[in-house]
């Protein structure tokens, strides 16, 4: 579903984001010096970031390889040095310090929660992909569908909006899986869209209990230009709060056929 902003300003700051290439809802935040949690993620082009739920906080190239031990772990920053080109919107860390552990406070009850992504391309082969989320714990979780996040990230293109200063950034980032997703942009005079469908038959509530032992899953599928990418999701708060939990990552290459392959990066993702 596409988002309108009346407000002329905004208009004009969102289409310059779009520009970079990501899908952003309207979630304000000023991304300064502070505290931030996620799981510590090193993509097939080793950039690195934290996801927390749908957000990311990018860590900066020349700082990242203090993170390397705690690859899919969710952590804890204290960061020194922020870089945020605009609010609402994503952020660099430059400089920071490790703090441990996100905090598990249990605003929210993730023990027991798993998250697992797997490809579906079927005999289309399309780039689609199917989210399991299962309750290997001992008490019910109640479930909260907007606050997934589908992350696909791809080579970054450095628009001047872009913020991420590794090889890539996420085109698709801050969406959930209670609507679909799409933009487009006109960039150096090439036209550039990217969206993502949920599967109406699998379509998950809006809020839901899952009981020990249960299991649910999500179809949805990506439509996006050639090229190479990696798809990931992210369950949990924004960044600023606790632990959260992010899936496995599946690398996929896209020809320009709109054919998806399983790709072998070589780079250790998530996990």
């Amino acid at each position: 579903m596409r988002r309108k902003l009346t407000n002329r300003a905004l208009l004009m700051i969102f289409t310059g984001v779009l520009a970079c290439g990501v899908v952003i809802a309207v979630h304000a935040g000023l991304r300064g010096p502070g505290k931030y949690c996620g799981v510590v993620v090193f993509d097939r082009w080793d950039t690195c970031f934290l996801l927390s739920g749908h957000f990311i906080m990018y860590i900066s190239e020349n700082a990242k390889n203090e993170l390397r031990p705690y690859a899919g772990k969710a952590m804890q920053l204290n960061a020194l040095e922020v870089f945020q080109p605009f609010n609402p919107g994503d952020a660099l860390v430059r400089k920071y310090q490790i703090i441990g552990p996100a905090p598990n406070n249990h605003t929210r009850v993730l023990d027991g929660l798993e998250l697992v992504a797997k490809s579906d391309f079927g005999p289309q082969e399309t780039a689609t992909f199917l989210i399991e989320l299962r309750n290997t714990g001992s008490k019910p979780v109640d479930v909260n569908s907007s606050e997934f996040g589908p992350t696909l990230l791809g080579l970054s293109r450095k628009g001047s909006f872009c913020v991420s200063d590794g090889k890539s950034e996420a085109w698709i980032t801050r969406g959930n899986l209670v609507n679909s997703s799409s933009w487009e942009s006109v960039s150096g005079g090439i036209k550039y869209s990217a969206s993502y469908t949920i599967d109406p038959k699998t379509r998950l509530p809006e809020r839901f209990q899952l009981d020990p032992g249960q299991s649910t899953k999500v179809r949805v599928t990506f439509k996006v230009p050639a090229g190479q990418y990696e798809f990931m999701v992210g369950y949990g708060g924004g960044v600023h709060e606790e632990k959260s939990v992010a899936s496995n990552a599946i690398s996929f290459d896209l020809n320009d056929g709109g054919v998806a392959t399983l790709a072998n990066s070589g780079v250790s993702s998530a996990w």
